[in-house]
């Protein structure tokens, strides 16, 4: 489960466009940050995708990704031209049940690579969903098919795509919008694929089950909410606060609580439909200049610290991490620290919070190199102030819930040593 934003001139506080997305999965499933630079392709060539593979073009755009480490695929991700996407799972009646085709992630960062616009990275994701379908398994732990939601985002203008098998409506964004796991899109949108004009896309394609228990719609609701109430206003920070957002103030917000856990950052609990956790989140701002991107590469950003990367010097997000626990990749060596804040999160949370924003204030245009290096020394002070202090009783559920992610997490160390 996920949350994208997007809001255009008209509605920030210096007229670029903001973009903001949490990818909502697995707990134990690590995300990389990566940047992909831009490349020629000979003539006949191909590119390998998560399942299937397709024809080439002879040149592909940089890209930063933040992306689940197993796939090919990205969740969120900006390319050098300055176009931004996010992907949502949607859950409709014409999800593939079986065989595999591009996944949603393919199909963003097949986008990215390819497009130097917003209308650009619209046309090459419908032609490529029309032409080879979308579905896959999408699950990490676990069996998980749905269709894809998407904004596509660039300086001058961005789209919500919805998106039914190979059917699809794109709607144009106005000001401002935001996305989660339902259709949204209640006509036939401005273009529209396979869908006949009169057409109420969102009643007709959704599954309603499936929607409910994806708890998207109160989501949504809640991030349109935010977005209307500073339109004129809306920084890069204020995207970041949101997304670290739950639907309880910190002082009084517990993940062992609830039962969909239908918050902006996400944390999961007990139960079937409570397995979601927020790991990764991106903001960037598109404009002129060029795009600012800003990443976790972390898990739970109400952990994390927002740090600048860019399409030139060294990349900074260290080893890309695997689904085995790895204190040397970024992504582990923060989990040790999120996983016991969220012991006691009224309490932990307030032992950090304070500092956590004043750095990440520090940090917007420091050089990415500094940037991560700052805030992983941080993290590291943080996690011995939060692992000293003292335990209540915690509720049983949610203890053994994660103690099962934990068993999980060690059993894939010993599939990989197995392999090997």
């Amino acid at each position: 489960m996920c949350d994208t934003m997007v809001a255009r001139g008209a509605a920030t506080a210096d007229g670029a466009t903001l973009f903001a997305k949490n990818s909502d999965r697995h707990p134990n499933e690590a995300q990389a940050i990566v940047r992909v630079e831009a490349r020629e392709h000979g003539a006949g060539a191909s590119v390998r995708c998560t399942y299937v593979e397709i024809p080439q073009v002879a040149r592909t755009h940089a890209v930063i990704l933040s992306k689940p480490f197993w796939m090919w695929g990205a969740e969120m991700g900006v390319n050098e031209r300055g176009v931004a996407i996010g992907n949502e799972a949607v859950f409709t009646k014409r999800v593939m049940k079986a065989g595999a085709a591009l996944l949603g992630m393919d199909l963003l960062r097949l986008g990215l690579e390819r497009a130097a616009s917003a209308d650009e990275a619209l046309s090459v994701i419908t032609s490529l969903l029309e032409a080879h379908g979308q579905g896959g398994e999408a699950g990490y732990d676990g069996s998980l098919r749905y269709d894809n939601a998407f904004i596509i985002a660039d300086a001058d203008g961005a789209w919500v795509l919805e998106t039914s098998g190979r059917s699809w409506v794109a709607e144009r964004v106005e000001a401002a919008r935001s996305i989660s796991n339902a259709l949204t899109i209640h006509d036939a949108g401005d273009l529209r694929g396979g869908v006949s004009p009169g057409a109420d896309f969102a009643a007709e394609e959704s599954d309603r089950v499936f929607t409910y228990f994806g708890a998207g719609r109160p989501r949504q609701a809640r991030s349109a909410c935010y977005l209307d109430e500073l339109r004129g206003a809306l920084r890069p920070s204020m995207l970041m606060a949101f997304l670290r957002s739950h639907t309880e103030p910190p002082d009084r917000f517990d993940p062992a609580e609830g039962v969909l856990g239908a918050d902006v950052c996400m944390h999961a609990g007990y139960g079937p439909v409570r397995i979601s956790h927020t790991t990764g989140s991106l903001v960037a701002r598109l404009g002129p200049d060029g795009p600012r991107v800003w990443l976790t590469g972390t898990s739970t950003p109400c952990t994390s610290v927002f740090k600048p990367v860019s399409f030139e010097g060294p990349w900074p997000g260290g080893p890309e991490p695997t689904g085995a626990p790895d204190p040397s990749t970024l992504w582990w060596r923060h989990e040790a620290f999120a996983r016991a804040v969220q012991r006691d999160h009224p309490t932990r949370s307030r032992l950090f919070a304070a500092e956590r924003d004043a750095l990440e204030r520090a940090l917007l245009d420091e050089d990415p190199s500094t940037a991560f290096a700052r805030a992983d020394e941080a993290t590291a002070s943080w996690r011995r102030r939060v692992e000293a202090s003292p335990i209540p009783r915690r509720r049983r559920l949610f203890d053994r819930a994660w103690r099962r992610f934990e068993r999980r997490a060690r059993a894939h160390i010993a599939e990989d040593v197995s392999t090997t």
